[in-house]
């Protein structure tokens, strides 16, 4: 359980980009490296932490009640919010004298394309495993077109594409 603390941490620290940046991570790690969840699981914790408040942190709950019990929940929301706790104290405090540095400037422009490709990446990992189908592709891309080149608030997509694939599954 301290290793998965550690894996949840570390990714809660180093994201950059808000928090589903850190799915691709997540994925690696939990699924890949060490084996506690299988890429279904995953995308289930995704799935179950879209249809509540604070989609990654109730992810990261999901998973660690999936490996540790009720343990493993408490110990991922710690492991979720301490750093966020910790960057933003620190942060809060210098903030002011350094927001209009080029150099602070300069360095958020070069870390956008990272977080592009980022989500780029969990995104053609995700629609391997869950994308499978005609039905399935057509509601991811008539998902992505209306979040893409309308103004749809993505939790009515969400929650169509869920009523969508209720029906057609």
């Amino acid at each position: 359980m301290l290793r998965f603390f550690y894996v949840l941490l570390y990714i809660n620290l180093f994201t950059i980009g808000g928090g589903y940046a850190m799915l691709p991570l997540l994925q690696r790690e939990i699924v890949e490296h060490y084996h506690w969840l299988t890429n279904k699981e995953f995308i289930d914790s995704i799935a179950v932490g879209q249809i509540t408040p604070g989609p990654l942190t109730i992810m990261n709950a999901f998973i660690g009640y999936k490996v540790f019990g009720l343990c493993g929940s408490v110990v991922a929301m710690i492991a979720s919010y301490l750093p966020s706790i910790i960057i933003v104290t620190i942060v809060s405090h210098y903030y002011l004298g350094f927001k209009n540095s080029w150099i602070v400037r300069s360095s958020f422009k070069a870390i956008m394309p990272a977080v592009i490709g980022l989500l780029a990446s969990v995104s053609i990992t995700l629609a391997r495993t869950s994308v499978v189908d005609i039905p399935a592709c057509a509601i991811a891309a008539a998902s992505f077109v209306l979040i893409t080149f309308t103004r749809t608030d993505p939790t009515f997509v969400i929650l169509g594409a869920g009523i969508a694939g209720a029906l057609l599954y």
